[in-house]
């Protein structure tokens, strides 16, 4: 039988520096999605003008 690992215990301090980083990143992810998001809703919002201007 292996003994089994455990992760080590850490401190709030540094329990809270890692949520922070994680929550930081994600929080730049998200900001990414919505802009790419918003640039392509005026895409099609353009696209779909165009096609009713030729109506």
């Amino acid at each position: 039988m292996t003994k089994r690992d455990y992760p080590k215990e850490i401190s709030q301090d540094e329990w809270l520096k890692r949520q922070n980083y994680f929550l930081e990143e994600q929080n730049k992810r998200l900001k990414n999605e919505l802009a790419e998001s918003k640039e392509y809703i005026n895409v099609l919002i353009n696209k779909l003008k165009l096609y009713q201007s030729k109506q």
